[in-house]
């Protein structure tokens, strides 16, 4: 034991000093999220008793150390284990009740519990500081942090050799030099042709093409390989699918509790759209606009309005408020790389971005109507004449039950004034105004709106001198039992010599003598009755009413005046709706909306926005608090990227404003962030380590020269997304081997200056499109809605083409690191888990494709076993095994029956199809 003790001593404190460690360091995603969720609940629930104030038990919840700490009782969490923590406790109402006022909603008291069990992720000081005002560090960040600099287009450094291919070579090859590092070897042609295949289409070269290029002599062979490429219509699939991580692509809403179908009708329009921009070259910047404008400058049926599912395909949330924060986030962290969401309840805490800045934003997106205009001719599909016909008598069922439904609110508006009234004046309980003989209604029938209308009337109009309504406004003031007890004296008033009182409403009481408040509305019943018959004999026209003459004509005036309770307007139809009437009228607009994504024929539209009417500046939500309204703050662009002369937008919401500033010469960011993502995608590793994040947190890129090189590259060509790919292509920098060296790993061990090519795992959809290609079953066609092609039998559609739902994406795709379309996603995850290696071996799909790769040759008898499997491994892999490869495979294979055999070139065909070879690229 002697022996023991002290390692394991010291191997105790090692653990806990690294988890000490641990908990200090937390990664920019954590930061955000305790920014956004974490914070503002601290603010508005917390600080005001456990703060720098006041401190309830002894307990502080402004600082991270604080927390730790804990009050007079002990530690208030237990890092990493919320359900052992006494705040957790306290905020659920298990043990005390905080906060006293009312328990947090339950996102607020999730986001807390999150934050436990994620360690406190906490900023970088340890106690509150005072941030320095926004003017100075708007002034600050403009003159000092590199990527808010003006782009430079900076001279190619001179480099020694005959390396270098192009500009982007003597960048990469002078910054090496500086480390003392030389390039690698060119790689083999074919690995360069399989690298260049799968970087811009997402599939694998045939043999065919391997060959060909393999034994091209022409200096340019390279070149034509990547314009051939480039003009596959494949290659917007790749690189339409990059940017839909962007867009955080999904044909679904999410989670809506609406009792409707959740799928968007049209999000796979938007899809095309994207795909189709890419495979047309359309200009990185006129993409920008088409995506955040297209409805300023393009017509019903051009297809660029498709774009503006950028802002319509989000998640669609319960607050309308985080579906604007989600519309902002896609914008600005997609586009400029910045978190501009951070300062939705504060100040951003590190970027100069404030609340002005960011409700600035929240005006120009939040005053959108959501439309969906055709994007081609509306009788496209030869089908369209059966898809309207069945949509026709959809809809006219719909109209039909809202129709029954409004007519059935109206008649009883105009009818039923006993059952109405008596429930606005009385003050007894429903189940004891249900025993009233004069009732006409079951209680379980009467409409509540209805109510809240005659109560809303009583309210604005009743008055205890009105000539009409001053006996109900007494009985209400006095309630059931008060009137009857001075009814005789009551009814002496209104019914002698001096009453001013409409002459048929005295007449009514002094005819009944009601001495209760039952009998007094029923006499009311009684008069307003013949009015309400007039206004329904008349459809429910006013005009009808108003020809009425005598005592009738005062009694009509002021019942269908301005707060009428009998004359609805449309929203108090809606909401005098029972909820069964609800769920029907949701049943039938969920048959149209299934028809319009289901049916052939459905005309080409597109989900789209449009400005509202009447557009106004934005008022500040104090903490995110849309019920706490501030300054109004004009509609205008990020101030570290905008001028001071810069006006605010006036036109419209101010989207082709803010548009135009995105794209601008002088916005250092735009341009910056997306040859960042062109180069990740060939790279396997971004110039610029965080692609979502270029603000004050973001580390400068390694080679930023080169950085402002590429930027220069695409806005002086046209912005041209196709010849940025051919140029970085063409580079030897690009060419490069992917083998290891030692000697420059321990120089540039995380490859930051590109000293070799960076080996990298395919994304889920290269991976199953690719088993797909080399099987034979690729259906490669463009366009058209989701399919789901994770149900038997498999359709064999490229992947972008498969549905994604939103709030139930498959653990499949997650295994395999498919951003989640919640958020905009701007680089993906690189994960080894057991799933993905249980998914190669037995899923049926895998297996399929291995039989049907096998299929092609396995009856040939004229083919030795040596020459099947060439020919799989060059499907496959686009070469020939190794000796090897071959003795391995073909003693398994013959030490079989002939029935077993072909069992066994199935297996063989899986393992060469799920191997690294095929699984990475080099």
């Amino acid at each position: 034991m002697r022996t023991f003790a002290l390692p394991l001593v010291l191997f105790v404190l090692f653990i806990l000093t690294a988890q000490v460690s641990a908990e200090d360091k937390f990664s920019p995603e954590h930061i955000e999220f305790f920014e956004k969720s974490v914070r503002p609940v601290l603010m508005k629930r917390c600080v005001e008793c456990h703060g720098p104030e006041k401190q309830e038990s002894g307990l502080r919840l402004d600082a991270r150390s604080a927390v730790v700490k804990g009050g007079d009782s002990g530690a208030s969490v237990v890092v990493g284990k919320p359900e052992e923590s006494d705040l957790i406790q306290a905020i659920r109402y298990e043990t005390l009740e905080m906060p006293p006022s009312g328990q947090m909603p339950a996102e607020e008291i999730a986001a807390i519990e999150q934050w436990v069990k994620l360690g406190l992720p906490w900023p970088e000081e340890s106690e509150p500081l005072q941030p320095a005002s926004f003017d100075q560090r708007l002034v600050d960040d403009k003159q000092h942090h590199w990527a808010y600099q003006p782009i430079e287009n900076p001279p190619a450094p001179k480099v020694e050799g005959d390396w270098a291919a192009n500009d982007i070579d003597h960048f990469v090859q002078n910054r090496l030099a500086e480390k003392g590092i030389v390039p690698s070897e060119k790689t083999d042609r074919r690995t360069l042709i399989r690298r260049a295949t799968f970087d811009l289409t997402g599939l694998p070269p045939t043999p065919e093409e391997v060959e060909a290029f393999v034994n091209d002599k022409d200096p340019n062979a390279f070149e034509k390989v990547i314009d051939r490429l480039l003009a596959s219509d494949q290659y917007g699939v790749k690189w339409g699918r990059v940017w839909l991580d962007v867009a955080r692509y999904s044909d679904t809403r999410g989670y809506l509790n609406d009792g409707q179908d959740r799928r968007f009708p049209y999000a796979h329009a938007y899809r095309d759209y994207v795909i189709d921009s890419f495979n047309r070259d359309t200009p990185y910047d006129e993409f920008l606009k088409e995506q955040i404008a297209a409805d300023y400058f393009a017509e019903e049926g051009d297809r660029r309005l498709a774009g503006l599912g950028l802002i319509r395909i989000g998640r669609q949330f319960l607050k309308h408020q985080d579906t604007i924060d989600d519309r902002i986030d896609v914008v600005t962290r997609g586009v400029l790389g910045l978190t501009v969401t951070c300062a939705r309840c504060h100040d951003h805490k590190y970027d100069a971005i404030n609340m002005a800045d960011y409700y600035g934003l929240y005006g120009v997106f939040d005053q959108l109507n959501e439309t969906m205009p055709l994007v081609g001719p509306i009788d496209a599909d030869p089908k369209y004449p059966e898809f309207k016909k069945k949509l026709d008598e959809l809809q006219a069922e719909l109209d039909q039950h809202m129709a029954k439904v409004d007519r059935a609110v109206q008649l009883e508006a105009s009818t039923n004034f006993f059952d109405l009234i008596v429930r606005a004046v009385s003050k007894k309980q429903d189940v004891e105004i249900a025993k009233f003989e004069q009732n006409e209604l079951d209680s379980k029938n009467i409409r509540p709106h209805l109510v809240n209308q005659w109560k809303t009337f009583a309210d604005r109009e009743w008055k205890p001198d009105h000539p009409i309504w001053g006996p109900l406004f007494k009985a209400r003031e006095l309630g059931d039992d008060e009137y009857a007890s001075q009814a005789e004296a009551l009814l002496a008033d209104w019914t002698g010599e001096q009453s001013k009182l409409n002459p048929a409403i005295r007449d009514a009481l002094k005819a009944s003598q009601p001495k209760t408040l039952p009998a007094l509305v029923d006499a009311y019943d009684e008069v307003l009755k013949p009015i309400g018959q007039v206004y329904r004999d008349a459809d429910f026209n006013k005009e009808a009413v108003n020809k009425l003459e005598g005592p009738q004509e005062e009694i009509a005036k002021s019942l269908f005046g301005r707060f009428s309770p009998v004359a609805l307007n449309a929203n108090d139809i809606a909401r005098s709706y029972f909820t069964s009437d609800r769920n029907h009228q949701k049943k039938l607009e969920g048959k149209i909306r299934g028809h319009e994504i289901d049916a052939a024929g459905s005309p080409p539209r597109a989900m789209a926005v449009v400005d509202r009417d009447n557009i106004h500046d934005p008022q500040i939500f104090l903490r995110g608090d849309p019920g706490r309204r501030g300054d109004r703050v004009p509609r205008q662009f990020i101030r570290v990227l905008n001028d001071e002369s810069d006006d605010a937008y006036k036109n419209g919401s101010g989207r082709l404003e803010l548009a135009e500033d995105i794209v601008a010469d002088d916005n250092p960011l735009t341009s910056r962030v997306m040859v960042n993502r062109v180069w990740m995608g060939h790279f396997d590793q971004p110039l610029v380590l965080t692609p979502g994040d270029f603000g004050i947190r973001s580390d400068a890129p390694a080679l930023p020269l080169l950085l402002d090189h590429l930027a220069t590259y695409l806005r002086t060509n046209d912005w041209s997304i196709k010849k940025l790919h051919k140029y970085i292509m063409l580079s030897s920098t690009y060419q490069q081997s992917s083998k290891d060296r030692p000697d420059a790993r321990a120089k540039d061990p995380e490859n930051r200056l590109f000293w070799r090519m960076n080996r990298r795992r395919l994304s889920f959809e290269e991976m199953r499109d690719g088993m797909l290609k080399v099987s034979g079953a690729l259906d490669d066609s463009l366009g058209g809605r989701a399919v789901k092609i994770l149900e038997v039998p498999n359709p064999p559609r490229r992947t972008v083409y498969g549905f994604v739902d939103r709030q139930d994406l498959p653990n499949l795709y997650r295994a395999f690191d498919y951003p989640s379309p919640d958020a905009m996603s701007p680089e993906r995850s690189k994960t080894s888990v057991p799933q993905q290696a249980l998914y190669l071996l037995n899923s049926p799909f895998v297996q399929r494709q291995a039989q049907w790769l096998t299929e092609k040759w396995k009856e040939d008898k004229s083919l030795s076993d040596q020459q099947r499997l060439e020919r799989l491994f060059q499907a496959v892999l686009q070469r020939n095994p190794t000796e090897h490869e071959s003795e391995m495979f073909l003693k398994y294979v013959e030490s079989s029956t002939d029935e077993e055999k072909w069992n066994k070139w199935d297996s063989v065909a899986q393992v060469v199809m799920v191997s690294n070879d095929f699984m990475f690229v080099d």
